[in-house]
């Protein structure tokens, strides 16, 4: 049965609201000679807090949470938690390469996983 959700919309606003916080500041964008993917082979970095790990789960989640929500609300939720969470990793994964042509970012394979797992979690959490 599907039903209407406000879910779907929430969803698309936390989204933009992902992107902003992920490539924020706007400015001085520039090819620094480094492949958009390069991070994912880097070596994992030799400083990182519980703040990074929790920001980085943290943020992501509510994303998973509405994606699923929204796909068991409108009729698709049999494969919802695999579903969204493919599509918050490639959110992820497209906004870390990104970051890579602003100078104050740095793109790092970690944020990208845990990222990815917020979104699962959250997924999980809805489903």
């Amino acid at each position: 049965m599907m039903r209407k959700t406000a879910a779907w919309p929430l969803a698309w606003i936390y989204a933009v609201l992902i992107v902003y916080a992920s490539l924020y500041p706007f400015d001085a964008w520039r090819n620094q000679g480094i492949l958009p993917w390069a991070y994912l082979t880097q070596p994992l970095p030799k400083y990182w807090t519980g703040f990074d790990v929790a920001i980085n789960i943290a943020g992501y989640a509510p994303l998973g949470f509405l994606g699923v929500l929204t796909a068991l609300r409108t009729g698709h939720g049999k494969h919802a938690v695999l579903g969204v969470s493919m599509l918050v990793l490639t959110l992820a994964l497209c906004l870390e390469g990104l970051q890579n042509y602003l100078p104050s970012r740095v793109a790092s394979n970690v944020d990208l996983w845990l990222n990815a797992l917020g979104g699962f979690m959250g997924g999980l959490s809805a489903w």
